[in-house]
């Protein structure tokens, strides 16, 4: 028998010497790390997470869109992750020209990796911008809540007000009950951690502590507080006088409250109340993007000749455009009722406007009255609709499963004023937990 079948290199009387194989141990194999691939990682997971900032409150977005993107974005975490310390070396080695999506990616790394001299170092980066910070609070919120829950307390126990809000927004991201630490920052001296604190009250439903949220209504000299105290106690169904009267006049100005301050607001008051709130909007020039913005919240198909009117101004057109999309459930640039911009730049009432008003489209007026002319019989007006259909619990629910992330958020808050016992449900969080949230509830 030769030695080849007894396991030889050779045949049997060979005089060729025997040669050693020669290449990597597996432990060598293992250790070996493509420092060009690692970064390519770290960069590509910072680019992803400034698109999906972007996307969670697009009006183009929907949930299986924002899937697709947080698989891209998962992937590249995950190839930091593998590459161990070399994934930590190169999202510092990114921060050489820093933006909040690399804050992102090096805080869900230091945060798995629950070292904190590492945490502490992705916590500094974040407080020397309010952009890095939200990006921080997102890195909180997309960890998996075991990896979640040692960081917040962690946060929640320092004694620097910045780094507790990061802790209490963190909390709120992942609806996580902080305990006795959110009354505490209800009382704390730091404006801005008591707003989110008041805010969070509502997001967690934490009736519990609604009698120190109305002291806030009252006695924060704060807007932003006074503000998120006013949102909370309408949410959580404490729906008064006074809180009303803030929101109002919130809503009457065009500044960063203003949106959530009628979506808020409009649904919960008596309807003679909320037409006339519309009623004075819809007068003056000023404030008729708000007028636009409340007819959508509203939902009534009798304020749609007033957004068929709104579309040939350029000043408020797409905010009419939207809202008419909200109302009927109809997709402007996909049934083609879109038109090319203007060609003249328009005046835009301050970068909030700005902001919500990037990527709606522009309507095609003639286009979308044809259409309506066509479909009104479908529509009853004194009835509320979200995205074609009248409010239901049933409706919804389809709604945050198929809906822009726009109107994802309106269905979501609806859902919330209507279960005010329960957390609100989060259109921001990653888009496979939202799937896997939402089966839950139709299971």
């Amino acid at each position: 028998m030769s030695s080849i079948r007894q396991g030889g290199l050779h045949p049997e009387g060979s005089s060729v010497p025997p040669r050693r194989w020669s290449g990597f141990a597996p432990r060598e194999i293992s250790a070996l790390c493509n420092e060009e691939m690692v970064a390519l990682h770290a960069g590509e997971a910072a680019f992803l997470w400034t698109q999906r900032a972007h996307a969670v409150g697009a009006p183009h977005y929907r949930l299986k869109d924002l899937i697709r993107l947080d698989g891209r974005l998962e992937a590249h975490l995950d190839g930091l992750r593998t590459a161990g310390e070399k994934g930590w070396e190169k999202c510092m080695a990114a921060m050489d020209v820093p933006g909040p999506g690399e804050v992102f990616a090096a805080g869900v790394l230091a945060c798995e990796s629950r070292d904190g001299r590492r945490i502490g170092t992705v916590v500094k980066l974040a407080l020397e911008a309010p952009e890095w910070q939200r990006a921080c609070v997102s890195a909180l919120g997309w960890l998996s809540f075991a990896d979640a829950v040692p960081t917040l307390e962690a946060l929640l126990e320092e004694q620097a007000p910045e780094v507790r809000r990061l802790g209490v927004a963190g909390a709120a991201a992942q609806r996580w009950d902080l305990g006795p630490h959110l009354g505490a920052a209800l009382g704390d001296e730091d404006a801005s951690l008591r707003a989110c604190a008041l805010e969070t009250v509502g997001l967690l439903a934490r009736a519990d502590l609604l009698p120190k949220v109305q002291r806030a209504l009252t006695d924060d000299e704060d807007e932003a507080c006074r503000f998120a105290a006013a949102w909370t106690l309408v949410r959580l169904g404490q729906r008064t006088g006074p809180a009303f009267s803030l929101l109002q006049a919130l809503g009457d100005s065009a500044g960063p409250f203003a949106r959530r301050a009628l979506s808020v607001a409009m649904p919960c008051m008596p309807q003679a109340q909320a037409k006339a709130w519309y009623s004075r909007l819809r007068e003056a020039p000023q404030t008729r993007r708000l007028a636009a913005i409340a007819a959508g919240v509203l939902g009534d198909a009798e304020h749609v000749k007033d957004l068929l009117a709104w579309m040939a101004e350029p000043a408020v057109a797409r905010e009419a455009g939207e809202a008419f999309a909200l109302l009927t459930g109809i997709d402007l640039a996909w049934e083609g009722l879109d038109a090319e911009p203007p060609q003249d730049e328009v005046a835009v009432e301050d970068e909030t406007a700005a902001k919500e008003s990037e990527n709606l489209p522009w309507p095609a007026t003639e286009k979308v009255a044809a259409w309506w002319h066509q479909h009104q019989g479908d529509f009853q007006k004194g009835t509320r609709y979200l995205v074609g259909k009248p409010i239901s619990d049933m409706h919804l629910r389809e709604v945050l499963r198929q809906g822009t992330q726009r109107q994802r958020a309106a269905a979501a808050l609806e859902w919330g004023l209507r279960k005010p016992q329960a957390p609100l449900f989060e259109v921001r969080a990653p888009g496979p937990l939202q799937a896997r949230r939402l089966a839950a509830w139709t299971s």
